[in-house]
């Protein structure tokens, strides 16, 4: 089993780094430590389904979310003034300050372990992993892009930058939220789950 949650937090790092491919540094970087992080939320989640016979709580995936959060984001933190001042393109994503990383890793841990959970009760558990996780990566992204140039940028044509925010986010989070939700249902030992449906059909049958 060991090995399994091994497996995962590389699969999780290997997706963190894929979906950030078009900037290797720091966006792939980036996209590592966050990917693993929230590996290893999604490992405990598992574990803590092990051990009750049951479906993880909403309070427990909320924790997980947060603290696999925090993590990524420290990380992505460090990572982002690592590599600050490196000029490796002609374009590319603009320089954060060390706040920034850190609290998107807050918000994404919360929506991606969220997303990733729900398939728990599908009958569909990859198709509605990808959504539920893909869409919520989306608006968060595109929120807290538009806020930031709003309000740090001082952006005047709110619709041109809303745009350009869902381009962003289209770019780099929704990438992320399929490699890594398709990297976990082929490296987590707690996949596939069985259905809500299922289950209620077979104890009728019973």
């Amino acid at each position: 089993m060991t090995a399994r949650y091994i497996k995962m937090l590389w699969f999780g790092a290997a997706a963190g780094v894929l979906s950030g491919c078009l900037w290797p540094v720091p966006n792939g970087l980036m996209g590592a430590v966050l990917g693993t992080s929230l590996a290893a939320g999604a490992i405990w989640l598992g574990r803590r389904q092990q051990k009750q016979g049951a479906e993880p709580t909403r309070r427990q995936i909320m924790q997980a979310g947060l603290v696999s959060g925090l993590l990524g984001g420290v990380l992505m933190a460090a990572v982002s003034q690592a590599c600050a001042g490196i000029e490796l393109y002609d374009f590319g994503p603009p320089a954060l300050p060390f706040w920034a990383p850190l609290v998107l890793g807050i918000l994404y841990g919360p929506v991606v372990q969220w997303g990733y959970s729900v398939r728990r009760s599908s009958c569909h558990p990859l198709r509605k992993a990808l959504i539920s996780t893909c869409l919520g990566c989306f608006l968060l992204k595109t929120l807290a892009t538009f806020f930031y140039i709003l309000v740090f940028e001082n952006g005047s044509n709110p619709s041109d930058f809303l745009l350009d925010s869902a381009m962003i986010s289209l770019s780099g989070a929704v990438p992320f939220a399929l490699l890594w939700v398709l990297a976990m249902a082929q490296s987590d030992p707690a996949w596939p789950p069985p259905a809500a449906g299922v289950r209620r059909l077979a104890s009728t049958a019973l």
